[in-house]
């Protein structure tokens, strides 16, 4: 009996392995997932984060986990996530500032937000704003870009630090209104509404999150949003007060690194909807101040082009660069 050629033996080895190798591709996942958090635990982030995989572990028969890696305002852990294996078994939930101010304003930024990055699902946005002591005189924001302007390098606003989302915003306000509005950047919103309520400062470019506890009870009153606030529809939006593109918002979503296997995120894309979209989740996230808004991957992948090519042209011309 004639023994069988090597041809035959390698043929044969090709005909078990294959489907070994594609039952493991639809099996995913397969093991635990690693969630990065690149600020530290209780931020929007932290939140989002445990929100949505506490839907996500049940959808998908996997577990979760979340990991902080904080510093430089979300860029360590955002670059850790870029420079991660493309297997889907470390995802990240990051915030546009740190995928857009940041590479606006820092010389060799450590990685691309656009290309080194694989968009999953935007989950939704907190709101940026102009808020006042209540004990303001002025009504509106055209009140309050009046007294800036009538006096000149006078008032002061504060933000959370230089190239975050309130400042961006600020320096919108000012192109937009030629007002004369100095930038007091301070080290956390905690420090920026102490300042604000103990009349310190004029006016904060903040977000909603930081502010909604005031506003309630009547300390703060914010004078325009980027989008509107359920709960205060009466507050008028920047585009409404002819002030686009003013009010740029801060996005929380999913992503991965880059390549992605499709059949990864075959699973993760509508596994992130559902969860998204779920009213237990809703609600959830909306406890916190959060606006959910839902966006797919190509919906927030053009998100983040836009931001970004609006941020480098912000920092170019105020002149913000890195502390």
């Amino acid at each position: 009996m004639a023994r069988p050629t090597v041809a035959v033996l390698v043929a044969g080895i090709i005909v078990v392995v294959l489907p070994v190798t594609v039952v493991a591709q639809d099996k995913y996942p397969s093991k635990p997932i690693k969630i990065i958090v690149p600020l530290i635990a209780g931020t929007v982030n932290d939140v989002v984060a445990r929100i949505v995989s506490e839907t996500l572990s049940k959808d998908l028969s996997a577990e979760f986990t979340v990991e902080y890696k904080p510093g430089a305002g979300g860029v360590i852990g955002s670059d850790f996530l870029a420079k991660s294996p493309p297997d889907g078994y470390t995802l990240g939930s990051l915030n546009s500032s740190a995928l857009t101010n940041s590479p606006a304003i820092t010389p060799n930024f450590p990685f691309d937000p656009i290309n080194d990055l694989t968009p999953i699902a935007n989950v939704g946005v907190v709101q940026t704003l102009v808020a006042i002591n209540s004990g303001a005189p002025w009504k509106t924001l055209d009140d309050f870009l009046s007294h800036a302007q009538k006096n000149p390098g006078k008032v002061n606003c504060g933000t959370t630090g230089v190239g975050t989302s309130g400042h961006f915003n600020l320096e919108l306000l000012k192109m937009a209104t030629g007002a004369q509005i100095n930038h007091v950047p301070y080290k956390g919103s905690p420090e920026n509404i102490t300042a604000l309520l103990g009349g310190h400062i004029d006016c904060a470019s903040q977000i909603w999150p930081a502010v909604a506890a005031h506003v309630k009870a009547g300390r703060l009153r914010v004078l325009a949003v980027s989008s509107q606030v359920k709960e205060y529809p009466q507050i008028p939006t920047f585009a409404k007060l002819g002030l686009q593109p003013v009010g740029l918002e801060v996005a929380f979503g999913f992503y991965g690194p880059a390549k992605l296997p499709k059949e990864v995120l075959a699973r993760l894309v509508p596994a992130f909807e559902k969860a998204i979209k779920k009213p237990d989740t809703v609600a959830k996230l909306e406890k916190t101040g959060f606006s959910v808004a839902y966006e797919g991957p190509k919906e927030l992948g053009e998100r983040i082009r836009k931001e970004l090519a609006i941020a480098r042209d912000v920092a170019k011309k105020a002149g913000i660069k890195q502390e």
